[in-house]
């Protein structure tokens, strides 16, 4: 299956979607959001526009649209700042650290340096990061999974084309922390 396929599935289940953007409405999201939108999302979204109910009318510049993306763009960051002693310490960070409060300005610092997240479809984010497998989490609080091994891999699943099994971490490009919570 190629992305005219999967458009035209997620057409029958009622998604809607209108023109893709311009190279100009790419360069003014991007830096409106000041983010960089991966290639198979810049792809995508040059080809069509998703705008159903759960996905980001990136193109609609009116405030209250943009001050919402940003919300969302920024939860998982405060969520995880708001409830760090719900992580789980990853080996590659070394030893864990026993001070309560070195452990949770540890992990803040790590979120806050951490890859921007674009919202792609409700609670469904990718890091705004080029790589060649760039996986699209599942991000509730301090719950994140993956949820797909690229785009195209996550909306084949998200939209009932195939079914969700576990991606095992070899399958998918390292995201500087966010791989690390998985």
């Amino acid at each position: 299956m190629n992305y005219d396929d999967l458009i035209q599935n997620m057409k029958h289940q009622g998604v809607i979607f209108t023109e893709g953007l311009s190279d100009k409405e790419i360069y003014e999201i991007e830096k409106r959001y000041n983010i960089t939108f991966p290639k198979v999302v810049k792809d995508l979204y040059q080809k069509v526009l998703p705008i159903s109910k759960g996905f980001y009318n990136w193109r609609d510049d009116d405030v209250e649209n943009v001050l919402n993306i940003k919300k969302i763009m920024l939860k998982p960051v405060f969520e995880i700042i708001e409830d760090t002693k719900e992580i789980n310490w990853c080996e590659k960070w070394g030893e864990e650290l026993n001070d309560a409060g070195k452990r949770n300005n540890f992990i803040k610092i790590m979120v806050l340096e951490a890859p921007k997240l674009i919202p792609i479809y409700y609670h469904r984010y990718m890091a705004a990061v080029e790589c060649e497998k760039n996986p699209v989490f599942s991000i509730m609080g301090a719950d994140v999974i993956c949820y797909g091994k690229d785009l195209f891999n996550y909306l084949m699943t998200e939209f009932k084309m195939m079914e969700f099994k576990v991606i095992m971490n070899d399958e998918i490009s390292y995201i500087p922390f966010w791989s690390d919570l998985l």
